[in-house]
């Protein structure tokens, strides 16, 4: 009987036995039930227990808090969902750990700063918000301090600008520089472009969708537009966000024309001229207060004049006296009425429809002796490019009167590849002429000395070379 009752307990031990089994078997094997971790929506990694899962969460945030000297602010949404055991199984402790920290999602108390209401970007703190704008406020203020005739009066911002303190995400907040180069140059940032031969800004600006303004504004260092191939240009996608206007008192010297006076002469013969007195520009001083923006002046108010010398009066004698001659000795005087009256008559080019830069050369060299005039366009007189724009015009091709202009107009040329014809150009009185050939150019130089030929080597000119310019293949 004892034996019997022996043999139910054994078989009873070993059913319950298998009832644990199973279901163990079943956890543990292919079907074992996981958990997927997400913290902030971002998944993070694979975890058996949610409650081992969780202490490694709050041993990152606590180190995230030591890490940190200020203060922060921490709310992640961490939650868990089932999951299969896929094929990279459960996540390692320290790969959780990482990936936990990554998505935490730390929030600081950081400095705005909104431009006429549209906020920018944010910086770590009022000191550094206000850095930004006396940053970009800077380059401006040494530029002027850099000057010897100039004082800066006031610089002020053209938008409406101010900082306001909120709770962000850390990844948002930017360091100063950062913010200053995003408002400089907007979201879309700077490319570069090497200037090839032929280039000018217009053509660079309109190749690339863009103001030749802006380039000025990204480009500070060129000068009256003024590039050459090899040069970098950047190219501002976007215009700066924020203007800078300062107001400078300058003082400079400027030149006081000269009035011209013409006397009639009956002991002069007629459609002849003489000059009784040289005319002499005078020079006044001039102190203003000039207004910029972006270093691009906008306005000029002059404060104070001085003429500090006088300018001399120009007379010229006009012959009225009626010579009456036999047709030969009219011949003889026509014949030498066309080599002294040059200050009224024009030679015809020879070749009027050529477009050879030695044609446009020795039809230029027909004007030696001319008379200098300020603001001359010829035939009559001229000024430098006066001279040179008539010359070209001669030949079909119009161009601007302006000096500066003529740094531009048709293409660059070495020096070294100078041809006849071409347009040489020099700084400082920006002054222009018509290269002829063997290092010499003719041009409308003085009052004294008329259209003259000089070489590029003489004087000053090597200093003053800037570029030339090709009209003509």
């Amino acid at each position: 009987m004892k034996s019997i009752k022996f043999f139910w307990c054994m078989v009873l031990s070993l059913l319950m036995l298998v009832g644990f089994i199973v279901p163990v078997e079943a956890y543990t094997g292919h079907r074992s039930l996981v958990y997927t971790m997400y913290v902030n929506d971002q998944e993070v990694g694979v975890v058996r227990f949610a409650a081992r899962a969780l202490a490694i969460y709050d041993r990152v945030e606590q180190k995230l808090r030591e890490q940190h000297e200020e203060d922060i602010f921490i709310d992640s949404n961490v939650y868990f969902r089932e999951a299969k055991i896929g094929a990279n199984g459960i996540t390692n402790d320290t790969v959780l750990a990482s990936a936990i920290e990554e998505a935490i999602d730390i929030k600081v108390n950081a400095y705005a700063i909104v431009i006429d209401g549209d906020k920018i970007c944010y910086v770590p703190s009022s000191q550094e918000a206000h850095k930004v704008v006396e940053d970009i406020k800077k380059p401006y203020i040494e530029a002027i301090e850099k000057k010897d005739n100039s004082q800066l009066e006031e610089i002020s911002l053209k938008q409406d600008v101010s900082f306001e303190m909120e709770l962000v995400s850390e990844k948002n907040v930017i360091s100063s520089e950062k913010a200053v180069e995003l408002i400089l140059h907007g979201s879309e940032g700077i490319e570069e472009y090497e200037v090839k031969e032929g280039d000018s800004l217009w053509s660079i600006a309109n190749a690339n969708n863009v103001k030749v303004e802006d380039l000025q504004l990204a480009n500070p260092e060129i000068e009256d537009e003024l590039i050459r191939p090899g040069d970098i240009v950047k190219i501002c996608q976007q215009r700066k966000l924020l203007t800078v206007v300062t107001e400078e008192k300058i003082e400079y010297s400027e030149e006081v024309p000269f009035e011209t006076e013409v006397r009639e002469d009956n002991t002069l013969e007629k459609g002849k001229t003489k000059v009784i007195q040289q005319g002499e520009k005078g020079e006044k001083e001039i102190i203003a207060l000039v207004t910029k923006e972006d270093g691009q002046e906008i306005k000029r108010e002059i404060i104070e004049e001085k003429v500090i010398k006088e300018p001399v009066k120009h007379i010229e004698a006009k012959g009225t006296k009626v010579v009456t001659r036999t047709s030969r000795s009219s011949n003889s005087s026509s014949s030498r009425n066309s080599n002294s009256g040059k200050s009224s008559s024009a030679p015809v080019p020879a070749n009027r429809g050529s477009r050879k830069g030695k044609d446009v050369a020795n039809y230029a060299l027909k004007f030696v002796g001319y008379p200098y005039k300020r603001n001359g366009k010829g035939p009559s007189g001229f000024d430098c490019s006066g001279f040179t724009s008539y010359v070209y015009k001669q030949f079909g091709v119009s161009i601007s009167s302006s000096s500066v202009a003529q740094r531009s107009v048709g293409k660059y040329v070495p020096k070294s590849q100078l041809q006849p014809g071409d347009i040489v150009c020099f700084k400082n009185t920006n002054h222009v002429g018509i290269y002829i050939g063997g290092g010499k150019f003719v041009h409308a130089s003085t009052y004294k000395t008329g259209v003259k030929i000089s070489s590029l080597k003489d004087g000053k000119y090597p200093q003053r070379y800037v570029t030339a310019r090709r009209i003509f293949d």
